[in-house]
């Protein structure tokens, strides 16, 4: 990759007398850098070994790449590190899923419907979320964060809100439960020659709903290739908490609301949204809507797509519907939605992400969540016509869909990384990748006489999360030095060559109306590093490895297997 650059070249010092200087220089930086103590700290309170999770280097070079930045300048403060690349899915199960971790590498996307800040300030870190399958992967648990998050949910006037919004940046800088890192400018691929009207949006890039239904044939073909460095992990939007899943289950099964490309909510399965008051919204669904065995999408449908992902204990969707108190049937065609309080992003982040399930077909499963959910049924733009794992997926146009694609089809193309995902753009067997290149790739890809790239900002970011569960991630001093011993600025530079920024916050720059320019910032600092720790209390043996304060010892740490432990 063009971007890692060499720090040292050949040539050297020729002489005796200069290896002799340079190994004296060497020696008092290390010096300097270690403490000298009369004794080694007592052995019961050297800090156990930790392990970082990254991708591999073939599904997210970037990711694994800087995972082991991060690891070098954390042995450099004497944790001793182990680096251990798993493949994606493996690290959705064992991170997101099931939060069996010390720490690991991840990046947010930016779904379309996390434009609203909702999601960052109280899906990631609201103490509720902590427990299997929610998205409190790190366990954070701070009362004085969760007012603030609680309260951004509650005020319906976007400037106001905004303040409750810039205040959870605030805390969450401060404790670091986890570190934002960068924000990558999106590079995608497509098919400029054969293909039209393509429509990226902030986040989602060419991955967004708005493609797949705006793009248009300039020849007779009229099914598009859709090319991805992976595939689904499941048909049960129930029992995923993939991105990528969401992005196909999405275009299968519908929903009451769209987040359009400028990132406001657009009426979609719902004809009309009225709010009789703070806790009241009528929805009234479009007529004529038909699953795609040929049933009716009726208002029993909506309430019930409401009521079961908490009856099925589905984590993700149960938190999505936790504001509703209870779901009416006004008549044939309304739907009274009782909220428990005001909540500001109830249209976006509610209506806008549930999937109406056909109750004939779900209320008859008895296990939900281990149903395999082979031939999926929605009342989405696209049905499946076929599921080949790991070889592609066939969805094609649902005849008398009210608001119809431009194609005849999707065949989505799992690669085994992105570099086959780009050569497959390269050679016209993908027509787009849904993503991210490489900055080498993109001269490469631009060469040819049919393909581009697109570039978009992206309001998702790069991140490391620390598991507060297990020490020494209990200890925000802890956490906030290997935030200091995050290199950035290099990271942006040099491994992305300039494509993203970098962020300090948890809503990033791109998402320039609730993002706050005035948190705390960690930028590359060794020294401010050591010194949150020398501060907090650890020490260091003669050899560099770094112990437990006085009284502190490794003892109360969850080994892994261990279940989540209950918030009470």
């Amino acid at each position: 990759m063009t971007g890692f650059k060499k720090y040292f070249t050949a040539g050297g010092f020729h002489t005796a007398m200069h290896c002799l200087m340079l190994f004296a220089a060497v020696c008092i930086v290390f010096a300097a850098a270690v403490p000298a103590y009369a004794a080694d700290p007592p052995a019961e309170r050297k800090i156990r070994q930790i392990e970082l999770y990254v991708t591999t280097a073939e599904y997210d070079p970037i990711r694994y790449e800087f995972g082991l930045m991060i690891a070098t300048n954390w042995k450099k403060l004497g944790f001793d590190v182990k680096v251990t690349p798993l493949e994606w899915s493996r690290l959705a199960q064992e991170g997101i899923k099931q939060k069996n971790f010390d720490a690991f590498t991840l990046n947010w996307a930016g779904r379309a419907e996390r434009i609203d800040p909702d999601h960052f300030c109280y899906s990631v870190l609201h103490s509720s979320n902590v427990h299997i399958g929610q998205y409190n992967i790190n366990g954070y648990q701070n009362p004085d964060y969760d007012k603030w998050a609680e309260m951004q949910r509650r005020i319906i006037d976007p400037e106001k809100r905004r303040e409750a919004v810039w205040k959870c940046q605030e805390i969450a800088a401060k404790d670091q439960p986890h570190s934002p890192i960068a924000c990558r400018n999106q590079l995608q691929p497509y098919n400029a020659r054969d293909w039209e009207n393509w429509t990226p949006m902030m986040g989602e890039g060419l991955q967004a709903f708005w493609n797949l239904m705006n793009v248009k044939p300039k020849t007779d073909r009229k099914v598009l290739r859709w090319g991805y460095p992976s595939d689904v992990s499941t048909m049960n939007p129930l029992a995923s908490v993939a991105t990528h899943d969401f992005q196909t289950f999405r275009l299968i099964y519908d929903r009451l609301v769209r987040v359009g490309v400028d990132g406001r909510p657009v009426n979609w399965a719902a004809e009309s949204i009225s709010q009789v008051d703070d806790t009241t919204i009528d929805v009234k669904i479009r007529s004529g809507m038909k699953f795609h065995d040929g049933e009716p999408v009726t208002v029993e449908d909506v309430k019930f797509s409401f009521e079961f992902p908490t009856t099925a204990k589905s984590g993700y969707f149960m938190a999505i519907v936790k504001p509703i108190e209870k779901v009416e049937i006004v008549d044939d065609t309304t739907v009274r939605f009782k909220l428990k309080e005001p909540f500001a992003p109830f249209v976006a982040n509610c209506l806008g992400q549930v999937f109406l399930f056909p109750k004939h077909v779900w209320e008859k499963i008895e296990n939900p969540l281990e149903y395999g959910n082979e031939s999926p049924i929605g009342s989405g733009p696209f049905k499946l016509d076929y599921w080949r794992r790991n070889e592609e997926i066939k969805m094609s146009k649902f005849d008398g869909y009210f608001n119809p694609p431009n194609i005849d089809a999707v065949i989505k193309i799992p690669y085994a990384n992105v570099q086959g995902m780009a050569a497959g753009v390269e050679t016209g067997e993908a027509d787009f990748g849904g993503w991210w290149i490489e900055p080498i790739q993109v001269e490469q890809l631009e060469r040819t006489d049919h393909a581009k790239v697109i570039k978009v900002r992206d309001h998702g970011y790069y991140h490391i999360n620390y598991n507060m569960r297990r020490k020494p991630f209990d200890d925000v001093a802890v956490r906030r030095a290997m935030a200091y011993a995050i290199p950035k600025k290099m990271i942006v530079e040099r491994l992305l060559e300039g494509y993203g920024e970098v962020t300090h916050s948890i809503i990033t720059p791109p998402n320039e109306f609730y993002h706050n320019p005035n948190v705390e910032e960690f930028d590359f600092s060794m020294e401010k590093a050591r010194q949150e720790l020398e501060n907090a209390g650890y020490a260091w043996d003669s050899d560099g490895a770094i112990y437990y304060p006085e009284g502190k010892t490794d003892d109360e740490v969850l080994r892994k297997g261990d279940p989540v432990p209950e918030k009470k």
